[in-house]
Parts: C-alpha cells; structure tokens; sequence
C-alpha cells in the first residue's frame, strides 16, 4: 500500500494545493478509502476497508510529533477500539492493557484467541462503541456476563466492588489430585496452547501434560524484523526450560491471513484465508523457514520436541516440505531428523489422506477451527457466517471420526487443538468419536479437566455412536446438551 502511486500522490495533493499537514492529508485521504471500500457492497472490498484504517491509523502515529497512544499507556488500562488487529492486542497487551472492549471481533478469530492466551477479557459486539464510551472514562469489565459498567453511578457500585472483589482473589489453580481421568478410570492427555513464553507458566500451575501446541507466529508479531535463528532458539529454549521434561509441540509459523507482522512483505491475497498460508507461504519464503528450523533443529539435540507442519494440503506439499526441513536442519534423510514431525489438519483434502500420511508422520494434530472453517466454507473470522461455522454438524463429526480411527490404527498420537477443542460442550463428544489429547488455552483447562472427571467413557461412546446418525447439526446440540454437558 505504501508503495502505491496513486494513494501516494493523493496525499501529497492534499499537502501542496489543499495546504494540509501531513497528518492531515493522511486521515482525509484513508477517510474516503475507506468511505469508498465501505459502500462498494464487496464484503471483501469491506473487510478491506479497515486494514486501510490500520495502515492510515499508523502513517499518523509516524508523522505525529506528540507521539503514540503506546507511549502515554499507563496502568489499569482498557483499550476501546472499533476493531483490534493480532498485532495490536499483543502490542496493547505487553504494554500492560488489563482488557479490551470492540465493536467487531468473531469469538474464533485470532484476536479472541491471543486474548484468551493471555487471560485478558475481550467484549465484543457494542456498535459504535468508540462513541459510546468517551476516552478516561472509569470502565470495569465482566466478561463472563459480558457486562461493561461505565463511570459506575451509586446504584451500579455494589455490584462494581463486588466484581473487584472477584478479581482481586487469584483464581486457585487444580488441585494436584485432579488430573485428567474420566469417571470410569480412563486417563486423557490435557495440555495448554500457547503464543508467547510467559504463558508456559501455566503448565506447572495446572500440572499440564505439557504445550501442545506453541503458536509460534505470535513471536514475530510486536517486532520490526524477522527472528534470527539465535533470536527464536532463546526463545524456544525459555519455553523449554519452563516445562522441565514435559512434552512440547511446536507449530512452524503460520502467517497468512490476518497473522502477517507490520513489516511482512507477504502478499494479501484475494482471500486470505485460501491463499498464501502455512506451510505454501513457507516454501516460498526461505528467509522465515530456514532460521526456524536452524533452531527447532539446535533445541531437539538438548532435549525432545514435535515439529508440526501448518496447513498440510496435499502429500506433494508433504514431500517437498520434509525435503527442505531435511535440508535446512543439515539431515541427509528424515529418518535423521532431530525431532518428531508431526502434520495439522486442518485443510479437508490433508484429512481425506490420512491413511496414506500415517505411515509418513509422528503425529497429527486436528486444528478444528479451521478444518471446520474449509469442510463447511464458513471463514472463522466473519461474523456473518459464524452461525454456519459449527463444529458440531454431522459431517465434520463423522469425519473426527475418521480420523481418530486411523491414527489409532496406525499407533499415532492424535491431539485436537484449537479453541474449539477447549469447549465443554464438546469435550465429552470429542471422546466418544476417539480423541485421547486435547489442548486448550488456559482458560478452559480447568473447566475440560473438571468436565473429564465427571463423564464415563463407555457412556460417551455409547453416545457418540448414536450422534453419528443423526441428521443435523440441531439434533447433535440438543442432545449433546442434554447427555454430555453435566450440571
């Protein structure tokens, strides 16, 4: 965008006859960008629109002389924003924002996501709420309710120092005795995603089996470069020495989409979310692949880990993705590799290849957002078609199924990840279709252990069997809540 001529020479216009400051050139011409994007009716062209917003908001940040909100950030603060990139809620968060509140922002997206890992709340859905809310107002947040108190009056301040109260008293973490076992004595692997190293903390906190999967593309987002290998292998390394000698499960970076840092000279695609992604942007771009394998390969010799490949497609892409991981960790075959390699599914035609892959992998990890996402073509991140995006529709049960079938026949461990996967209502489904690992953000592992503890294994299988023939994704949420959600 900023080597665009035309929006160039628009702005200057705007300086030389039109006698603005640059700040003000700027805001006018992304103003009606933006105004044009808006009103095109292109739901593209409008999620286009505040991306232009983002790159206006930081071409006035650069040019102002009084400096950005990030530097004047003080303590106990709330960002209240229209929308809110990845980028901006891990800068926001590292500057100590203690939570956020937006007009647009999907519950799956990776925003909600990054606000989840870092235990931050995040409430959504008020229109116009920039206007509704005015700056250095007293705000307090209960987003387990989803209730915003602004400059509390007298009536609203017993139920404000109640919610104080709440938060002030540090949330007790499982009892050493509660580990992830079913009813019936059955044992489940639970364990914690994560994006940044602090968040490994929780491991220890929660006894957790270890990290099972480390979003590593949240590492590049609050810098102004790519990680040097030397650069990613400390921080790998920190993450190591927070679990001890408990599993660690690494993702290669997973840009694409709206997980692009500010300085990434990655193309924006027509579609995003089924363009440049994952591992096909990887192989394009040896400058980011290369040093992250130089340092998964130096932390495997000191201690075990699992490398998983993002947005598997094809056993093509397979192949010449062990080729170059091969030769960039200095192995002449796989086989020498350092490390487990493991595969995500999330792309259907990757899940219809199973049977030919689990001889080939060490593992699979099943991101069920996204394989949601592409088997019912409703994107994640778009509110509109969030009530199609759902997990529990028939035909991406049956397929779970599939899945977790072959890798049991084959002796591959078989995780499912993502934010769905720490959902309650599914945790009892998930084991009746097979699934024995779970990994989930923090913030549901307590409530999925707690879930574990009080379900029967044999009676979720029992119940899963039935939930197969059902017909509609309806009938699966109304029996589901009322066989495998106890009260």
């Amino acid at each position: 965008m900023l080597r665009d001529q035309k929006f160039l020479s628009s702005i200057e216009t705007e300086i030389r006859q039109n006698g603005r400051s640059a700040e003000s050139a700027v805001a006018r011409v992304v103003k009606e960008i933006f105004a044009n994007l808006m009103g095109s009716g292109i739901p593209l062209a409008q999620d286009k629109s505040h991306d232009i917003l983002d790159i206006g908001r930081r071409l006035v940040t650069c040019l102002s002389p009084t400096g950005s909100v990030e530097e004047s950030l003080g303590e106990h603060r709330i960002i209240v924003a229209s929308s809110l990139t990845p980028s901006e809620l891990v800068r926001f968060a590292k500057l100590g924002a203690v939570g956020f509140v937006t007009e647009t922002c999907g519950a799956k997206s990776h925003t909600a996501i990054l606000a989840r890992g870092f235990g931050l709340p995040l409430i959504t859905g008020i229109p116009e709420v920039q206007d509704r809310i005015p700056e250095e107002a007293e705000i307090v947040l209960d987003a387990d309710s989803g209730l915003i108190f602004v400059n509390p009056n007298e009536t609203e301040k017993p139920r404000v120092t109640e919610l104080l109260d709440q938060i002030r008293i540090p949330k007790e973490p499982l009892p050493e005795t509660q580990i992830p076992r079913t009813k019936d004595g059955e044992d489940i692997t639970v364990l914690l995603n994560i994006s940044a190293p602090e968040e490994a903390d929780a491991v220890s906190r929660f006894h957790a089996a270890g990290i099972g999967l480390f979003r590593t593309e949240f590492l590049y987002i609050d810098r102004e470069n790519w990680l040097t290998e030397e650069e990613s292998f400390e921080i790998y390394q920190q993450v190591a020495e927070r679990l001890d000698n408990l599993e660690l499960n690494v993702r290669l970076v997973d840009f694409g989409a709206e997980k692009s840092p500010a300085y990434a000279d990655i193309p924006i695609n027509r579609n995003p979310s089924l363009g440049l992604r994952g591992i096909r942007l990887l192989m394009q771009r040896e400058d980011i692949f290369r040093p992250q394998v130089a340092a998964l390969t130096k932390l495997a010799k000191v201690r075990p880990i699992t490398v998983h490949v993002p947005m598997l497609d094809t056993l093509d892409s397979w192949d010449a993705t062990v080729e170059k991981i091969c030769r960039f960790s200095g192995c002449r075959r796989r086989s020498d590799l350092p490390f487990k390699l493991g595969a995500m599914i999330e792309v259907p035609s990757a899940a219809l290849m199973i049977e030919q892959l689990a001889p080939e992998v060490d593992a699979f990890s099943i991101g069920l957002n996204d394989l949601t996402q592409y088997l019912l073509a409703a994107d994640r991140d778009d509110e509109v078609v969030g009530s199609f995006h759902d997990a529990m529709q028939p035909a991406v049960l049956r397929l779970i199924r599939q899945l977790a079938e072959t890798a049991d026949r084959h002796q591959r461990p078989m995780t499912i990840c993502g934010e769905l996967a720490g959902d309650p209502h599914l945790t009892g489904l998930m084991l009746g279709l097979g699934i024995r690992r779970f990994s989930v953000s923090r913030s549901n592992y307590q409530d999925v252990v707690r879930i574990l503890n009080r379900l029967s294994l044999a009676e979720c299988r029992q119940i899963a069997s039935r939930i197969l023939q059902m017909r509609t994704g309806a009938e699966v949420r109304d029996f589901v809540s009322h066989n495998l959600f106890p009260k």
